[in-house]
């Protein structure tokens, strides 16, 4: 279903070029076999879900299986024309947007025109409307739209904890050996703590929608002038215009001679000023929306701490004193790696020619979300603090206190939840923005304002031309009629004729 061809310089009661209509059936006629082709697989995808139906209803039935399945049958033959006809449908199109286009590249551009002045006296005559024609309407829809999203999130999280303690003796003889001097205790002890966690996480969002409506309708309300008046003066005028080679001249001779001149000729061979005296309407709406609209966000967290602790104690014991002494040392460190991919885009192409209507378009919204992991210093150095006391608190613990293993495991429990909640960051909305977008519910709006306005029948644009023809003879004789009323005996008279001037103007 195509839209109507229209010239926009073809206006009722104007002075029209016979070569413009000939142009738009020329173009009518190249869009046929593509109207034809889709008539066919509507009607054939139509039948296919209709005997579907019925397939279903004799199944409910109980009818035997032998003759469903002879049934079923011929349901598939006829799907397996249907594809043939989809194909048809593809290469008709292919052509005649081709021949459509080959037309259009040799006709004029119909978007600016100049005319001679319309020969109709508009004061006298009058636009009426006849139910002339008739009421009609034929539309084709077609909606698709899908959603789908995809969210995945992977984690991990490892603390460690490793303690060693190390003690050794060593005496001092003398006397040859047999007698110890003096004693040196060790005691090292080494305390690790580590915490890694990881968090990927990934969410993918589509929304996608089309929408082709097609749709003609014709109204029975035909536009016509009547009563038409002509304007003597300014008829003169047009078909001097129109038909230089051909002049009227308002002599009284000359003028005669043009009322008689082969006035019983055939008028298909005579030349004429075509005026469109009326017309019967119709209107087409065609049009299509395609929306896509993507959102992706794919996030990375890591963070890491480890803490390393030496202890040292000596104790020396003498004969006479006991000296005690210690060192310890300690290194910390604390890692933290995030990253964030956010990604939202929109893409929409909506194209819509109506011809006769002007449908009221609506806007929707839509929405767009770009994420973001709020940069903040003071949080970010926050979370640093509580991953480094998460593993110092791992290390800065006694020896006495390690033995209490109980007590020291739900220590070591709260303080691992603690890291973990401490060390990663949720995702916030940078930008959420409101789109104005023309979306499948913009078009469906248009289309219904557009029945509404068929039902009316207010509007349309000319399918059918009423064309009045005016001869040479013809418009000679209406001068004469107006301005030469009583002959062209009398010099005045004859003057008054050329000059345009009639009796009832003096």
């Amino acid at each position: 279903m195509t839209s109507i061809p229209y010239d926009p310089s073809l206006v009722l009661g104007q002075v029209v070029e016979v070569e413009k209509i000939k142009n738009l059936k020329a173009i009518a006629e190249a869009q046929l076999p593509l109207d034809l082709a889709q008539d066919k697989l509507n009607a054939m995808l139509q039948t296919s879900y209709k005997l579907k139906m019925i397939y279903l209803e004799m199944k409910s039935m109980r009818v035997p299986r032998s003759a469903l399945d002879k049934f079923n049958g011929e349901i598939e033959k006829l799907e397996i024309d249907v594809v043939t006809a989809a194909v048809e449908y593809a290469e008709i199109a292919r052509k005649v947007y081709q021949n459509v286009e080959d037309l259009l590249n040799q006709q004029k551009q119909k978007t600016i025109s100049s005319s001679i002045e319309s020969p109709i006296n508009y004061e006298r005559s009058e636009l009426t409307s006849f139910p002339l024609a008739y009421d009609s309407l034929e539309f084709d829809v077609q909606y698709f739209k899908n959603e789908s999203q995809i969210e995945t999130s992977e984690s991990s999280a490892e603390s460690k904890k490793t303690q060693s303690v190390d003690h050794s003796t060593k005496k001092k003889k003398g006397w040859f050996g047999i007698v110890t001097i003096s004693t040196t205790k060790t005691r090292t002890e080494k305390n690790s703590s580590s915490h890694e966690t990881a968090l990927e996480q990934s969410k993918m969002s589509n929304v996608e929608g089309t929408v082709v409506i097609t749709a003609n309708a014709t109204h029975k309300n035909a536009a016509i002038i009547s009563p038409l008046v002509l304007d003597p003066v300014k008829a003169v005028t047009a078909w001097n215009y129109t038909h230089p080679d051909d002049l009227i001249e308002v002599e009284p001779k000359k003028l005669m001679e043009a009322a008689l001149e082969d006035y019983e000729a055939d008028l298909s061979k005579k030349k004429t000023l075509d005026i469109l005296s009326g017309c019967s309407k119709a209107s087409s709406f065609v049009g299509y929306i395609h929306l896509l609209k993507q959102e992706k966000e794919s996030s990375k967290q890591s963070t890491s701490s480890k803490v390393e602790a030496i202890s040292r104690e000596v104790e020396k014991t003498g004969w006479f004193s006991v000296e005690t002494t210690g060192f310890s040392d300690s290194t910390a460190t604390s890692s933290a790696s995030k990253s964030l991919d956010s990604d939202s885009g929109i893409k929409n192409h909506a194209n819509l020619i109506c011809q006769g209507v002007i449908p009221s378009i609506v806007l929707s919204d839509i929405s767009s979300t770009v994420q973001m992991m709020q940069p903040d210093a003071k949080k970010i150095m926050e979370q640093q603090a509580a991953i480094a006391a998460a593993s110092n608190e791992g290390v800065n613990s006694s020896a006495e206190a390690s033995k209490e293993g109980a007590k020291k495991g739900a220590q070591y429990m709260a303080l691992s939840s603690e890291y973990m909640a401490n060390s990663v960051q949720n995702l916030d909305s940078y930008q959420n923005d409101n789109n104005k977008v023309i979306d499948s519910n913009s078009m469906m709006a248009a289309f219904e304002d557009f029945i509404k306005k068929v039902e009316q029948g207010d509007c349309g644009v000319p399918t059918n031309f009423y064309i009045k023809q005016l001869t040479k003879n013809d418009i000679a004789k209406l001068y004469i009629r107006k301005f030469f009323p009583n002959g062209m005996l009398k010099a005045k008279d004859r003057r008054q004729g050329m000059l345009g001037i009639s009796s009832e103007e003096e």
